[in-house]
């Protein structure tokens, strides 16, 4: 049974209410961030699995004021700078999808570089290389270097939940991609963006530095053309009485997504879908974006890999588990327990 986000929240000291703002050492906020990265660690770069556990994770880092960063490093990396299909493992050609922007911000004696965006529907995938001032002579010298981002569109900022993750190209370069949720924008057509960045350095909590906005316009049109859209009228009753309906599973060269309604505004249950696909192929979908009555999922690709081509349908169940109400040990995975009859999707 693979683990779970609550297998790896087990291992953190997960009890923020005790804290204050004035109270957590940036020495706490390492070892947090720390205990995530090592229990991750054991299973292989399994980060994308987790990135829904954002709004988990920063119940522990709110404590401390500041975003939550996944990283993984691989050693051997060559290159400098990667590609979106490099960095999320997909084989399909993104050319015709992408901005490339290949610009540079430099304050401080760091550099951000943004290298290239993609828009699809309301995500925006974003790849990027921060540049340190100081060599790092081992893969926890990462640590002490955060950057996270403010996302406008047309002049109103939107970026929501994110998640990615981060490799050690060499002693002085940090490649990293991210996907950060653009709800209720329209991005099929053509849109003005500015990404501002931050870099957190050292023991430095609040002295964030502000490296200033990447501005250039993109387009999601073409990948939206290409997206299949299945529209879905699925329902589940959850064990509190709650409702889920999946409305809709999209598929396109970024991978597969379902979106969901929910009848409550909260997030008392986690959900997984599970199932196969025609060919007998293992299929699964974790919840990578939610704001209370609505949320996307996303295929699991780490385990699984993305859905062939070749597939026609997918048959799937709905699991769930019960979210702590108090801080403390999370659930497994294999607590998670089948809610109603398994559907069928048709590709």
């Amino acid at each position: 049974m693979k683990s779970s986000v609550y297998d790896y929240l087990n291992d953190m000291d997960n009890q923020p209410d005790s804290y204050t703002s004035s109270e957590v050492e940036m020495g706490d906020v390492k070892r947090w961030k720390k205990a995530f990265e090592t229990r991750r660690g054991k299973t292989g770069a399994k980060w994308r699995k987790y990135a829904a556990a954002a709004a988990l994770f920063a119940i522990v880092a709110a404590a401390g004021g500041i975003s939550p960063v996944r990283q993984t490093v691989y050693a051997g990396v060559k290159a400098v700078t990667y590609d979106l299909a490099q960095m999320l493992g997909i084989e399909k050609d993104l050319d015709p999808y992408r901005t490339v922007v290949g610009r540079s911000l430099t304050k401080d004696g760091f550099t951000v570089t943004l290298n290239e965006v993609i828009l699809d529907r309301e995500s925006l995938y974003i790849s990027d290389t921060l540049t340190v001032p100081e060599a790092m002579d081992s893969p926890d010298d990462m640590m002490a270097y955060d950057t996270y981002t403010e996302v406008y569109i047309n002049g109103r900022m939107v970026s929501g939940g994110a998640g990615g993750g981060s490799r050690q190209a060499d002693e002085y370069n940090i490649v990293s991609d991210l996907e950060a949720e653009l709800p209720g924008v329209d991005t099929a057509g053509t849109l003005d963006v500015e990404i501002r960045y931050y870099v957190m350095e050292g023991d430095s909590m609040f002295g964030d530095i502000d490296m200033g906005s990447f501005e250039f316009t993109a387009s999601g049109q073409e990948l939206s053309i290409d997206t299949l859209s299945v529209p879905l009228d699925q329902t589940f009753e959850l064990p509190d009485g709650e409702l889920v309906t999946f409305t809709e599973y999209t598929s396109n060269a970024l991978g597969q997504k379902i979106y969901y309604e929910k009848s409550d505004d909260g997030y008392a249950y986690d959900m997984e879908l599970r199932g196969e696909d025609n060919l007998g192929n293992p299929v699964s979908f974790y919840v990578r974006y939610g704001n209370g009555t609505e949320g996307k999922m996303e295929v699991e690709a780490i385990d699984n890999g993305y859905i062939s081509d070749e597939a026609t349908s997918l048959t799937l169940a709905l699991y769930v588990v019960k979210m702590p109400e108090e801080s403390g040990a999370m659930p497994g995975s294999e607590e998670y327990e089948q809610v109603g009859e398994s559907f069928t999707v048709q590709l």
